[in-house]
């Protein structure tokens, strides 16, 4: 009989705090000889979520300036002098924040070295730091405390994780950190086996291996751009090439969690709303954003003149992948209408999924915001229904606040960057999107930013990062039930 029983039958304790402790009772530490009672429990996990966010935002300073300084050594430069403090963090700052935007051509002005740190920088950013901490604390012996464990929780995504108590965020973590290394591995296998008819061995396997981990965790950097490779931008036309990246970038841009959905549907035949809403929104982007670059003339009459129609097809699929939150260029973007230019400018908002290699706003969120919309239009009175399930309200509250808090932030990046006279709107817009999605595509404008528009973009790359997850976990602090409500008051919209 347990002596030191968990007190989990508090009256003024939430049921869903109750489910979880009797779930984690067996791996509740012990302290002083007794395990925590509940309302321990929740006063742990409230502190955790307190701090959660300014964890994340210390963890990814901190890998910035590590990046930075190690950017700044001479050994980084091709030209054998250190490059400015600005050109280095804004360098370091697109690495970890996995958006690809540069002031710098990676092939060209960086050494071997230099692209080591950069392809290290974008791999931590891209998994998160959160990840590789959980594996070097299991390298080193070092348990993973219970606070730490809501921290992981909370920056994975899997706030509602249920397996193996709380050990599960552990697995989980190093659960992704497998399945990160073991795509990655497999298509740089596959890009080596195509690109070393072209390159020697040793150069084919480096060219590969960064192109599969930039491709996987949606960064955007690339060795062809500016290197003088063949057009269009490297393997640009190479049906082989263009599917392996394609499908990097789609497998990172949806995240383990619906790899993990879509793989137990085999068992289970079922499939949650998160994964329906995800699959479906990125199918229904592609297939329109393919439809607005065919019927685009200016591309295939200026751009793709010279190419067949099966090229022009590759090319305009993968661009629509790739815009929505990789950047991996092979077109020259500035030579698009600005149909499609905006078309690019929308689908990298939107972005992948959450808790994925992805940035932007997520899927999911535009996918409860239509669900929501289309009930509404609807008048039902049940809520926002889709698939056969309801959407939580706090799910809505999140996603408005996401919305709301995203647009706001790139309506004022750009109106701060034309009032500095930086550039035409349209061109300052594009950058300021491809920045907050960490998308990296680019109308060719950053470079010609000078030091305070620089520093700005960089600011809205670490936010594209970092603000979504902020904002879900400021909102996921529950608040305590009370018996005080206030009057409801309609307000005139439309």
């Amino acid at each position: 009989m347990n002596q030191n029983p968990v007190d989990d039958t508090a009256d003024d304790v939430p049921s869903e705090y109750l489910l979880k402790i009797r779930l984690n009772r067996s791996s509740m530490p012990q302290k002083n000889g007794r395990r925590p009672d509940a309302r321990e429990l929740i006063r742990t996990e409230t502190h955790s979520k307190l701090h959660t966010p300014r964890v994340l935002i210390i963890g990814f300073a901190g890998i910035i300036f590590l990046g930075t300084v190690l950017l700044k050594l001479p050994a980084a430069s091709t030209s054998g002098i250190s490059i400015s403090w600005i050109e280095a963090i804004f360098t370091a700052t697109s690495a970890v924040t996995v958006t690809g935007l540069g002031v710098l051509t990676t092939a060209t002005d960086f050494t071997r070295f230099g692209q080591l740190i950069i392809l290290i920088l974008l791999q931590v950013g891209g998994v998160g730091f959160i990840a590789f901490s959980v594996l070097l604390f299991r390298l080193v012996g070092r348990r993973v405390t219970l606070n730490e464990r809501f921290v992981i929780q909370q920056s994975l995504g899997v706030e509602r994780v249920r397996f193996n108590g709380a050990g599960g965020v552990v697995n989980l973590a190093l659960y992704i950190l497998a399945v990160t290394v073991s795509i990655e591995a497999i298509g740089t296998v596959l890009l080596w086996l195509r690109w070393r008819a072209e390159f020697p061995a040793g150069e084919a396997l480096w060219l590969a291996l960064f192109h599969a981990v930039s491709s996987y965790c949606n960064a955007g950097f690339d060795l062809f751009s500016g290197a003088g490779h063949p057009p269009v931008f490297g393997f640009g036309t190479d049906y082989y090439s263009l599917s392996v990246m394609a499908a990097l970038i789609l497998l990172g841009g949806v995240g383990v969690a619906v790899l993990y959905d879509m793989v137990s549907f085999f068992k289970h035949r079922m499939l949650s709303l998160n994964t329906r809403i995800t699959l479906g929104l990125t199918l229904a982007l592609i297939l329109s954003g393919l439809v607005v670059m065919l019927l685009d003339r200016q591309l295939y009459s200026a751009v793709l003149a010279g190419n067949s129609l099966g090229e022009r097809l590759a090319v305009s699929t993968f661009t629509i992948i790739s815009a929505r939150t990789a950047g991996l260029t092979i077109l020259p973007l500035d030579n698009l209408s600005q149909s499609t230019q905006l078309m690019l400018l929308i689908w990298m908002f939107i972005g992948g999924a959450p808790a994925s290699m992805a940035g932007g706003v997520t899927s999911s969120t535009v996918g409860v915001l239509l669900i929501s919309a289309l009930a509404t239009a609807k008048g039902g009175q049940g809520g926002a229904v889709a698939f056969g399930r309801s959407v939580p309200r706090e799910t809505l509250n999140k996603a408005v606040a996401i919305m709301t808090v995203s647009t706001l932030l790139v309506a004022v990046v750009t109106i701060v960057l034309s009032l500095l006279d930086q550039g035409e709107i349209f061109d300052l817009g594009f950058e300021v999107v491809s920045a907050f999605a960490n998308a990296g595509y680019s109308l060719g404008f950053t470079s010609n930013l000078d030091s305070w528009g620089q520093a700005l973009i960089a600011f809205t790359m670490f936010w594209g990062r970092l603000g979504p997850l902020t904002i879900v976990i400021a909102l996921a602090q529950r608040e305590r039930s009370t018996l005080l409500h206030y009057p409801e008051e309609s307000v005139i919209l439309g």
